[in-house]
């Protein structure tokens, strides 16, 4: 076996040891292990553990003691897969990391909006996430009220993500939102005593959502693929839309 290659994977010296002594012999226990490379048994078994979340050795716990032994060559490839993932999954959490920090330097230095696009592939974890972020900015600035206009296919297909919302919202929240009454949102009348819904028959013609929700505004198309949304942190103008559907709320029979 190639050190080398060991290596290049990210194994330190010890783990390369550990992983020739299993590929050696098949099949060893913890203290065989220890025993094997000259550790101590409790830095063998770590080593090991950490080789089998890497994917390249098996721990079998039904066996007294436990063993561990060689990953197959087919659970190798299934490693790879999983090692793809944890990178892409990296690459995104960087990736959101730096637009946070640039979010935060331009609001230092800018006092500008911060806006956001999401992609359709990302809309359930936007939602996800993003849900309790407004829920303490509607709390931070007094307003306990969900404001907005909901094109009813956002209903459609994200009738879960606005459940989990409720499941989210403090006993003051309620919501005052106006929609193209369809089918799907007939299915959520009723669910929440604090969900204040109107049908606003002069607004057949709008194909997309907006929603209010503290410092937040979102506009959100999802009538027809590719689906977005689109994200805005001001609190000028997330007041002067609240505004706006608060006015036209009394105004909707």
């Amino acid at each position: 076996m190639d050190e080398k290659l060991l290596s290049s994977l990210g194994l330190s010296e010890s783990e390369v040891r550990l992983y020739k002594a299993v590929l050696k012999v098949g099949e060893l226990t913890p203290a065989a292990l220890a025993k094997a490379i000259g550790l101590k048994r409790t830095t063998a078994y770590s080593a090991a553990r950490t080789l089998v979340e890497k994917g390249l050795l098996i721990e079998d716990a039904t066996k007294r003691p436990r063993v561990f032994s060689p990953a197959a060559p087919e659970d190798l490839l299934l490693a790879i897969e999983a090692e793809k993932k944890r990178s892409q999954e990296r690459q995104e959490l960087l990736r959101t990391l730096s637009e946070q920090v640039s979010m935060k330097n331009a609001e230092t230095a800018y006092p500008v909006p911060r806006i956001r696009f999401i992609e359709e592939s990302k809309l359930n974890d936007f939602f996800h996430q993003a849900f309790p972020i407004w829920n303490k900015s509607m709390l931070d600035i007094g307003d306990t009220v969900f404001w907005g206009f909901q094109d009813a296919s956002l209903v459609e297909h994200y009738e879960e993500q606005l459940h989990y919302w409720w499941k989210l919202a403090p006993e003051e929240f309620s919501t005052k939102i106006l929609t193209n009454l369809g089918g799907a949102e007939k299915r959520m009348i009723g669910k929440y005593e604090r969900r204040g819904i109107k049908y606003w028959g002069e607004a057949t013609k709008f194909i997309s959502s907006t929603w209010v929700t503290g410092n937040y505004v979102t506009m959100i198309n999802t009538r027809q693929h590719p689906f977005y949304a689109i994200e805005i942190h001001s609190p000028l103008l997330a007041h002067d839309q609240r505004e706006v559907f608060r006015n036209l709320w009394p105004l909707v029979p």
